[in-house]
């Protein structure tokens, strides 16, 4: 039915957060223009100090209740689809229930790291398809920047810490609802799942195996290493999704991937045979929003009309874990 987002007004440039770096590290100065220039993030946006994952995301879910202008007490399935969360226990889906006053809308918690986002918008099809529920909101809220180490020691070290200085944060939502029409609505799509390399991106403190080690808070990834299983196994399972369900490549208005840096996406876009210029990117200013990057490039790609109605469109992710997920949509 609708999008939403939501998006801190603080802006930081790379230029700011490679100045930070060298005021935080004791022996190592990063080049000039390095994250940039590796990742294509030109800016991103970072919180106030006291703004919570549950904030953004209700921010997001109520942006897209006023585009379809729906009351919250319509919705009967609430879905918070982050990496990030408030709490521990309980849900952050309770947390955010309560700040949109969506009270008559039962709510979980989905989470798989970036591709919790898709996860949530399959579970909440899915749920609608089977009569469990009629209306069904599904929301990311992310905020990231707390992760960032920004001490970093050397070259060797930096490799494992860069993906954190692109963090961005932000909200995104989208709005389902049930429908006899057969030509809209999000589409059978297709998911792998690699256990074994769950080691490449983490963060690894805050559950049962680090615990309370404030050390290991911080986000670190093999950027390298995670980014050649996303082009290894994204191409192909974009081309037996749409196999699947009888599209072909060029029927596909635009595609909404999440962004981790231009080079992967880029890279994607080569492998598969389509057009850069059809592929909705925020990356360069709003930096990687997690799980919050497909429906944040959605809501702002639906505001700038960029999409109508009936639309093909594309959800590709690839995110820690490994996983990887393709839905489509038909807008």
């Amino acid at each position: 039915m609708s999008t939403g987002h939501a998006i801190p007004d603080g802006v930081i440039t790379s230029d700011e957060i490679e100045a930070t770096v060298a005021e935080r590290s004791r022996n190592f100065t990063m080049p000039g223009g390095l994250v940039e220039r590796l990742t294509g993030v030109r800016e991103r946006r970072h919180v106030e100090p006291g703004t919570t994952s549950s904030d953004l995301a209700a921010q997001a879910g109520l942006a897209a209740l006023r585009n379809a202008d729906v009351d919250p007490l319509s919705v009967d399935f609430l879905i918070y689809s982050s990496a990030s969360h408030d709490v521990s226990e309980p849900a952050t889906s309770a947390i955010v229930q309560h700040k949109m006053g969506a009270r008559n809308a039962t709510f979980a918690d989905i989470k798989n790291a970036c591709n919790s986002f898709l996860n949530g918008l399959d579970f909440a099809s899915a749920a609608i398809a089977t009569g469990r529920a009629r209306r069904v909101l599904v929301v990311a809220g992310e905020v990231l920047s707390p992760t960032i180490n920004w001490a970093i020691e050397s070259s060797h070290d930096l490799r494992r810490k860069l993906a954190a200085l692109t963090l961005g944060d932000a909200g995104g939502a989208v709005l389902l609802e049930a429908t006899r029409d057969e030509d809209t609505g999000v589409l059978p799509g297709r998911f792998i799942s690699d256990g074994s390399q769950w080691e490449l991106s983490t963060v690894l403190s805050g559950g049962n195996l680090m615990g309370h080690d404030s050390s290991r808070f911080y986000f670190e990834c093999d950027s390298a290493a995670l980014q050649s299983l996303a082009i290894e196994h994204i191409p192909p399972l974009i081309e037996k999704s749409i196999s699947e369900i009888g599209w072909k490549l060029d029927e596909i208005k635009r595609i909404f991937p999440h962004q981790v840096s231009k080079g992967v996406t880029e890279a994607l876009c080569t492998a598969i045979g389509y057009s850069r210029d059809q592929v909705s990117v925020t990356l360069d200013r709003f930096g990687n929003n997690a799980a919050a990057s497909i429906p944040l490039s959605l809501s702002l790609a639906a505001e700038q009309g960029l999409i109508s109605k009936g639309d093909k469109l594309l959800l590709v992710c690839g995110a820690a874990g490994f996983t990887a997920g393709v839905l489509p949509v038909i807008w």
